[in-house]
């Protein structure tokens, strides 16, 4: 297979490197494009890089110019001499073309690329110890590198990354959202917003509102802020989410819905609702069994696709592992890392629902803690934030003593660049939706 011409276009390459001879701002569109190892004939290659280097260096670019700079650092002649320059310039006679050709050079590279990262799978395929689905994701991820023409540097020096840091202060400079809003104010001004790359837990017992509250915020994100995300759900069906979506942004009961206990003027109220939610880019998998591997390749495509700015996956111990991890605590482990790790492959927020186990019988207050999360693993050390979900009215139910407060904390347990508080939350049950508590609500 690989004794075959590798794809390429000669031409193409001759055609793009003249037009930047001729038209030095041709060599702004090209840069957009190609770089340097895009071109298949190493002379291409060195050309195209000093053209470049001149046209950052601000120095003119034409044909003697770029013939010196070629003689000062002693290329000229590996490149093919001063007639091969010249053979360039006359084989263009004009660069209004140059975006075409670019464009056939990179999609050549990209099939040479994929020539490479195939023979590497068929090999590894032939050889592995591996499991399949390892493999697969493998493959996947080497594949989607190519299709999103971004492979990360490993090593980045400190002047790139203080350039980069700096022109991102400038950009927020006084906004107390850097991250993505999730639509409580208090949750926001605490951790700036939903940080890319990061992975956020939200633990809570059965029946606090894990997956309301998820919604809600994924909501807000998609309606609100008109932000791509996806929502994976393991415990209820696309149809239930949007059921949920919908009554919840409606305000509408969602019982009477279930039961189709419905008016004309609730008709009139949901198809309003249901008007600007059909819009929204929010993207809902309802996967049963999930494993990390499917995940991955899901967000992945999702992300390729749609540009997705958040990940939602309700709830964590519903996710399956297929490895050789042995006890559900190791697999819970190996699930945490591999989120952890999509997040910052993908560069957005995940935001992980995860079941939390009941406190000992002899604990004098039902408040969650971190160790709580059931079958842990390492998820306290992966995730960036952690908050809990409480509701202390779900303890006292039947004591007539209890006054309900109807008021759930968000205990922000954790937050690894930031501080810790609690934030507090009303339930509306009937429409399944979480709003800010007003401080009276929950003053002792």
């Amino acid at each position: 297979m690989m004794s075959r011409m590798p794809p390429q276009s000669i031409q193409a390459e001759a055609s793009v490197l003249g037009s930047m001879i001729i038209h030095s701002p041709a060599i702004d569109v090209v840069v957009q494009i190609t770089q340097a190892e895009h071109f298949y004939r190493p002379a291409h290659q060195t050309i195209y890089q000093v053209l470049v280097d001149m046209s950052q260096d601000n120095k003119p670019v034409d044909l003697v110019t770029l013939r010196d700079e070629l003689e000062r650092s002693k290329q000229l002649e590996a490149v093919g001499g001063v007639e091969y320059i010249v053979a360039l310039v006359e084989g263009v006679p004009t660069a209004a073309n140059v975006e075409y050709y670019a464009n056939i050079v990179r999609d050549k590279a990209l099939l040479r690329q994929l020539i490479v990262v195939g023979t590497q799978i068929v090999q590894e395929a032939f050889e592995t110890h591996e499991e399949a689905g390892d493999v697969l994701d493998q493959a996947e991820r080497a594949v989607f590198e190519i299709a999103s023409s971004h492979i990360a540097d490993q090593a980045h020096s400190m002047e790139e990354l203080l350039q980069h840091t700096i022109e991102t202060l400038q950009q927020t400079e006084g906004q107390l959202i850097t991250g993505l809003a999730s639509g409580y104010q208090k949750l926001d001004e605490l951790t700036s917003g939903f940080q890319r790359g990061d992975m956020i837990v939200l633990g809570a017992r059965p029946s606090m509102g894990k997956t309301s509250f998820l919604l809600n915020v994924a909501e807000y994100m998609a309606v609100v802020d008109q932000k791509p995300v996806a929502f994976f759900s393991l415990e209820m069906s696309k149809e239930q989410v949007t059921q949920r979506l919908l009554a919840s942004y409606a305000r509408f009961d969602l019982r009477r819905m279930r039961r189709g206990m419905i008016s004309a003027e609730d008709w009139t109220r949901i198809q309003l609702a249901a008007g600007d939610l059909s819009p929204a880019p929010l993207f809902i998998d309802d996967t049963a069994l999930l494993t990390v591997l499917q995940l991955r390749a899901k967000a992945r495509r999702l992300k390729a696709a749609h540009d997705i700015q958040a990940v939602f996956v309700d709830y964590l111990q519903l996710m399956n592992y297929q490895g050789r991890a042995n006890s559900r605590q190791e697999q819970i482990t190996e699930i945490s890392r591999g989120i952890k790790a999509l997040a910052r492959e993908l560069g957005v927020p995940v935001i992980l629902a995860a079941q939390l186990n009941r406190g000992p019988a002899d604990r004098p207050s039902q408040r969650p803690r971190m160790s709580d999360l059931r079958e842990s693993g390492s998820i306290e050390q992966d995730a960036d934030v952690v908050t809990l979900l409480h509701n202390e009215d779900y303890y006292h139910r039947g004591d007539p003593d209890w006054i309900d407060k109807n008021v759930h904390e968000l205990i922000v347990a954790k937050q690894r660049n930031g501080p810790t508080d609690t934030v507090y939350l009303r339930f509306l049950n009937n429409i399944t939706r979480f709003e800010s508590a007003a401080p009276d609500t929950y003053a002792t």
